[in-house]
C-alpha cells in the first residue's frame, strides 16, 4: 500500500504512516497482525517524540545552570573586588563560648538594616541589625553521633545576601577548620586540685552542659545535674592520707573530659573531724566549733576556749566555743585520746577581724614615741597611722613604709597591708587601721611593725 500523504510505500496492515505520522485508511487492515503492527508503529512515533522532548528539556536545565552559576560567579567576582578595595567589610570570624558553656565559632556578616543572609548549609536565614548579623554555631553542632573518630572538620558556608527589594548577592564561600570540642566542665568548688580538709565529706560543686553524662568517683551524678548545668555532690574522704577522686564527664558530640582531684585527710587512729560548716573566718572574738569523734575516746581542747563549753554527745557529735585572743590568725587545736592509740589532734587557724566600726572604735591617736619604743607593751594594740607612704617594700605580702609626721620628718612605721585596698605606688596619703605585731628595718633604724586591717586613701 501507499500512504496517501507522502506517497511512501508500506506493507498492508499498518494504522500509521512510521514516515510522516498519517493515519492510513482503515480498509488497509486486513489481520489482528495488521492491528499489532500499527500499535508498534504508534509507540514508536511516541518514542521519538519522548526523547526529543527529553533532550530538549535537559539542555535547557543545563543551560539554566550555567547562567545561573554565571550569574553568582559574576556576582561574587564584584564582591571580592569590593572587598579587597576596602568598599564592603569582610566577614570576621571568631571563636566564641556560646551562654550554655559550650565552643563555638562567630561569623559576623556586615550589610544594611533589613538585608537577610542565608546560609544555604544551615538552612537558616538571619537578619541583618545594628549593622551586622552574628551568625554563632556550636563546634559540637558540625559532629554526630556517627562522627566515630573524626576529630576535625573541614566546614564551608555559602552565604547569600538578600536585599529588602529581593535582591540576591552571592558573598564569598567561609571556609574554616573545627576541631571535635571537649565536653565543658568548670570546677567552681574547689579552686585547686590538692585540697586539704578536715572533714570527713567534701562538697563538690560543677557546672557542665545539661544533658552531659556526669561520674564522679565512679559514680553516675547526672540525674544531680539541674537545667543550669550546675551540680552539688559530696564525697568521702577518710583519715588516711590522699583520697583521689576523678570526675568524668561526656557531652554529646564532644570529647569526654577527665579532672582529677585529690583531697588529704591525716591519717588518724582516733576518728575526729570537723563539721563541714565550719567557719575559718570571724567577726566575733568567740566562735561555736562543731565536729564528731569516737564516742568512746576522750576529747580536749588545747588552745583558749570558754570554760565549760566543752560538750559531747552519745553518737560522739560535739560542740565548744572557740575564743580568739589576737587579731588575724588564731590557731585552734582539738585532741581526741584512747587508751592503747595515738592522740588524734586537728589544728586550724581562724582568721579574727572585728568589722571597720568595731576596729575602729578601739584605735588609738597616734603617739609615734610611745609606738616606736613601747611596741613589746603594746604588741596587739590599735592605732589610726595616717600620713604619706614613703615607700613600697613589696606587693605580696603588700608590705608599705608610711610617715605619720605632720611634717615630712621621718617618723617611719612599717605597715603589712592585709585589706581589700592595695598600696601600689609611695606619695598618696592614707588612713591606715592597724595594729602593733612587732619591728622590722628600714633605712638602717629599728622602727615598730603593724598589721594593716582596714585602709582609707586620702
Amino acid at each position: 500500500m501507499t500512504c496517501p500523504a507522502c506517497g511512501t510505500k508500506l506493507r498492508d496492515g499498518l494504522a500509521v504512516c512510521p514516515e510522516c505520522g498519517e493515519a492510513l485508511p482503515r480498509a488497509s487492515r486486513e489481520t489482528p497482525e495488521d492491528e499489532r503492527a500499527e500499535w508498534e508503529a504508534t509507540l514508536t512515533v511516541v518514542m521519538r517524540i519522548l526523547v526529543h522532548v527529553l533532550i530538549w528539556l535537559f539542555s535547557l536545565s543545563i543551560l539554566g545552570f550555567g547562567l545561573y552559576k554565571a550569574y553568582y560567579w559574576r556576582q561574587s567576582s564584584a564582591m571580592h573586588r569590593l572587598y579587597e578595595n576596602g568598599t564592603v567589610q569582610m566577614p570576621e570570624l571568631a571563636r566564641v563560648t556560646l551562654e550554655d558553656g559550650r565552643n563555638g565559632h562567630a561569623i559576623t556578616f556586615f550589610g544594611d538594616d533589613g538585608d537577610i543572609i542565608y546560609i544555604e548549609e544551615l538552612d537558616e536565614r538571619f537578619m541583618v541589625v545594628g549593622g551586622k548579623a552574628v551568625v554563632a554555631v556550636a563546634d559540637a553542632e558540625w559532629f554526630g553521633p556517627s562522627s566515630g573518630n573524626v576529630s576535625t572538620a573541614e566546614i564551608s558556608l555559602t552565604p547569600i545576601q538578600i536585599s529588602e527589594g529581593g535582591g540576591k548577592r552571592l558573598l564569598p564561600v567561609v571556609a574554616f577548620t573545627v576541631e571535635m570540642p571537649v565536653s565543658p566542665l568548670t570546677i567552681l568548688r574547689p579552686t585547686e586540685k590538692y585540697v586539704t580538709t578536715l572533714s570527713s565529706t567534701y562538697e563538690i560543686e560543677l557546672n557542665v552542659v545539661y544533658g552531659s553524662t556526669v561520674l564522679v568517683g565512679g559514680e553516675d551524678v547526672t540525674g544531680m545535674v539541674d537545667r543550669r548545668g550546675n551540680l552539688s555532690v559530696n564525697v568521702a574522704v577518710y583519715p588516711h592520707g590522699d583520697n583521689p577522686v576523678s570526675i568524668l564527664v561526656q557531652t554529646p558530640n564532644h570529647l569526654e573530659v577527665r579532672e582529677d582531684l585529690v583531697f588529704y585527710r591525716q591519717p588518724m587512729e582516733i576518728n575526729l573531724e570537723l563539721a563541714s560548716t565550719t567557719e575559718f573566718t570571724s567577726e566575733r572574738n568567740a566562735m561555736i566549733v562543731r565536729g564528731a569523734v569516737d564516742p568512746t575516746a576522750t576529747l580536749s581542747v588545747d588552745s583558749p576556749h570558754a570554760a565549760d563549753s566543752i560538750k559531747v554527745a552519745e553518737n560522739g557529735e560535739f560542740e565548744f566555743i572557740a575564743n580568739f585572743t589576737r587579731f588575724g590568725d588564731n590557731t585552734v587545736t582539738v585532741r581526741a585520746s584512747k587508751p592503747g592509740f595515738r592522740d588524734s589532734v586537728i589544728e586550724f587557724n581562724v582568721y579574727y577581724l572585728p568589722t571597720l566600726n568595731e576596729y575602729s572604735r578601739a584605735a588609738w591617736k597616734m603617739d609615734y614615741q610611745q609606738v616606736l619604743y613601747c611596741w613589746d607593751i603594746w604588741d596587739g594594740r590599735i592605732f589610726l597611722c595616717r600620713g604619706r607612704i614613703e615607700a613600697v617594700l613589696s606587693e605580696e605580702p603588700n608590705v608599705v613604709v608610711i610617715d605619720v609626721s605632720e611634717n615630712n620628718s621621718g617618723q617611719y612605721l612599717v605597715i603589712e597591708n592585709q585589706s581589700d585596698l592595695p598600696i601600689d605606688e609611695a606619695g598618696g596619703r592614707y588612713s591606715i587601721y592597724a595594729d602593733i605585731s612587732g619591728q622590722a628595718e628600714y633605712q638602717g633604724r629599728t622602727v615598730t611593725r603593724l598589721i594593716g586591717r582596714y585602709v582609707e586613701k586620702e
